[in-house]
């Protein structure tokens, strides 16, 4: 697991977006259902990354009772992306005072679905490191979720890891155990809301893993 964590039989991820939104003093000005949708994303592909799927959802909202069902909206629309139902949702929001800026904390639980055999397996962002307003600008480079849910569901990935504002450097040094690779990509740049995502995929099954990724992807040569 990467930042996931066991309690019981229950996996707990959680991630949160300060600073970016609708408010005057954001630093990255974008609507709060895009702000809950990568929340959302990140959140959840901590999940996969722990071979689980949410069953809660938990929301801190900081940016008053307007944001609410945008950052709802958000949340939907990564279930919406990889065709499931949207776990129940519970939470509350900062009503007494009104923050400067826009804030959002998001907390799923989860239960273990998936099974992982990285025996040989080749490794391979799927992605670009993207941050801020280039994440806005560039679709396109964005690992999506509905691919990579598939490629698990269907054991083309047998492992995933989610990269942030770390760069994919360390996540690929934790992800693989070894710190001797080659890649093209900038390793310390931000990845932001999990832009890049590493993936463990079998030898067998890389034609497929190819046919169904449309982000760049791009090999860990160890």
């Amino acid at each position: 697991m990467r930042n996931a964590i066991q309690v019981g039989a229950l996996i707990v991820t959680i991630d949160n977006s300060g600073c970016i939104g609708e408010k005057s003093h954001d630093e990255v000005q974008v609507p709060h259902q895009m702000t809950g949708y990568f929340t959302a994303r990140t959140a959840i592909l901590e999940q996969w990354c722990a071979w689980a799927m949410p069953i809660q959802l938990v929301v801190a909202n900081f940016s008053g009772d307007d944001a609410w069902q945008p950052y709802i909206n958000g949340f939907q629309q990564v279930f919406s992306e990889i065709n499931e139902p949207m776990p129940p949702i519970t939470g509350s929001s900062e009503t007494n005072f009104q923050a400067l800026q826009s804030a959002v904390s998001l907390t799923m639980l989860g239960e273990k679905a998936f099974v992982s055999n990285d025996t040989n397996c080749r490794y391979f962002v799927v992605g670009e490191p993207l941050v801020g307003e280039e994440v806005v600008n560039n679709p396109k480079k964005i690992a999506a979720l509905g691919e990579l849910y598939t490629g698990l569901k269907e054991g083309i990935i047998q492992a995933l890891w989610p990269t942030g504002s770390k760069g994919i450097g360390i996540e690929i040094e934790r992800f693989t155990g070894s710190d001797t690779y080659e890649i093209n990509l900038p390793l310390q740049k931000s990845a932001g809301p999990s832009c890049a995502v590493l993936a463990a995929v079998n030898e067998q099954n890389i034609p497929r893993f190819f046919e169904i990724m449309t982000a760049p992807i791009t090999e860990i040569k160890r």
